[in-house]
């Protein structure tokens, strides 16, 4: 057996493998303990959801339909050199007809972001999201507009306002950043977070939007358990998960009649953190969820608003973005036996007539190495950056500059590693 062919864990002293052996064994016991009283519950959680969920009424329309997939990519891993920093991003938009992929009908964009070194990393990687959030909400808007396309159903990979988290960390920083559409000059970053939210509020007032998200933290169903039980015990699991131990394929969930109101997720999803908050402890269930309701519109108000904006001075932009992160509806749907349920982001101007052609949509096309729709999934793949495509990026400016006669002892100072242990 080759050395690189044996595991790590048998390369360290004997006395450390088996202490680890040994901590595995009790990992095992906890996790099968658990499994074991989930399994328990699942019967009495299936009884408790049952009203938020049906069946996903199967409908062919969509299968005519001109339907729109947008999605977009950054580089993960952000280049760093001594000076400069590079962020590669793209965005792309494909066209089907129902399922069919129309040839020629599919746009790519996309282009680079450096800063200076002294720009803090954080900045710059949420300013990097930001960025390729814009060019994917710019071109959605182009379709929607297009009288030539007549685009009946757009989809947007990742919910609406999913660019929020983290805006309130950065939103005050300049920025020199001249987007590459229509060469429009950002100078702050609040700038494009209000460009963005003009372009997010556009796409949900079209009635022909919706999101489908891949990576779903929410725990509303958890929050509201502990909200409604005596005991004030929850699963203390995602929605997602919970859901994947009681929906069967072809039903969908629903929020707004699971919770009697969707503008209530986010405020569930909190309930937890906020009962543990000293400063609400004792306090009843319905005290607890007005002070998490609250806490989110703090929240919603500080990432998506210009400072000072609840004293009426961030203009109608600022309130109304935050009304639709509170109108947008949330649904479940379980497309493919083995894998977790997928999540749809719906405006309140969607019709149900569409949105039953979605469920079907996505139940009829889903992926099964995913449970996304496959056209989600060859967008994905279309745009997606690969890992290293910063660093040599990086490589090739040095050298083009290199061919070009630049001074080789100002290059090493310029590009050598911040860290020359890490390879990025």
């Amino acid at each position: 057996m080759e050395s690189d062919e044996v595991p790590d864990l048998l390369k360290i002293p004997r006395p450390l493998q088996e202490i680890y052996f040994d901590a595995a064994e009790q990992e095992a016991e906890r996790l099968l303990k658990r499994i074991g009283g989930i399994d328990k519950l699942v019967e009495h959680i299936r009884g408790e959801l049952s009203r938020g969920i049906s069946r996903a009424p199967l409908r062919g329309e969509w299968r005519d339909m001109s339907i729109a997939v947008v999605d977009g990519s950054d580089t993960p891993v952000v280049s760093e050199r001594i000076g400069v920093r590079y962020g590669l991003y793209a965005a792309a938009y494909k066209l089907f007809h129902g399922i069919e992929p129309l040839k020629n009908n599919e746009n790519y964009v996309g282009n680079y972001l450096n800063e200076q070194i002294h720009e803090n990393e954080e900045v710059f990687v949420k300013v990097l999201d930001l960025v390729t959030t814009y060019l994917e909400r710019t071109l959605a808007k182009k379709l929607l507009e297009s009288d030539e396309l007549s685009v009946d159903l757009l989809i947007i990979d990742g919910s609406f306002l999913g660019y929020r988290t983290g805006c309130s960390l950065v939103k005050e920083q300049r920025i020199d950043f001249t987007e590459p559409l229509t060469n429009r000059h950002f100078e702050t970053v609040f700038d494009l977070i209000s460009e963005i939210n003009k372009l997010t509020e556009y796409i949900a007032d079209s009635g022909r939007a919706v999101g489908i998200i891949k990576r779903v933290p929410t725990r509303a169903i958890d929050g509201y358990m502990m909200y409604k039980r005596t005991d004030k015990k929850g699963l203390n699991l995602s929605d997602r998960a919970i859901l994947s131990l009681v929906m069967d394929v072809g039903e969908v969930f629903s929020y707004g009649r699971y919770l009697g109101a969707d503008e209530k997720v986010d405020a569930f999803s909190w309930y937890r953190s906020v009962s543990r908050d000293p400063k609400v402890r004792g306090k009843s269930p319905d005290d607890v969820l007005r002070e998490a309701e609250r806490r989110v519109n703090v929240q919603l108000t500080a990432d998506l608003t210009r400072r000072g904006s609840r004293r009426g001075r961030g203009g109608p932009i600022s309130s109304s973005i935050v009304k639709l992160a509170r109108r947008m509806k949330r649904f479940y749907i379980r497309t493919v036996k083995n894998l977790p349920p997928i999540c749809i982001d719906v405006p309140s101007s969607v019709s149900e007539d569409l949105l039953e052609n979605v469920f079907s949509y996505c139940l009829e096309t889903a992926s099964p190495s995913t449970g996304l729709p496959m056209s989600l999934d060859l967008v994905d793949a279309l745009v997606s950056l690969p890992r290293g495509l910063a660093r040599d990026f990086a490589n090739e400016v040095e050298a083009l500059l290199l061919r070009r006669g630049a001074d080789v002892s100002r290059l090493r100072i310029l590009f050598s590693r911040y860290n020359p242990q890490k390879d990025e």
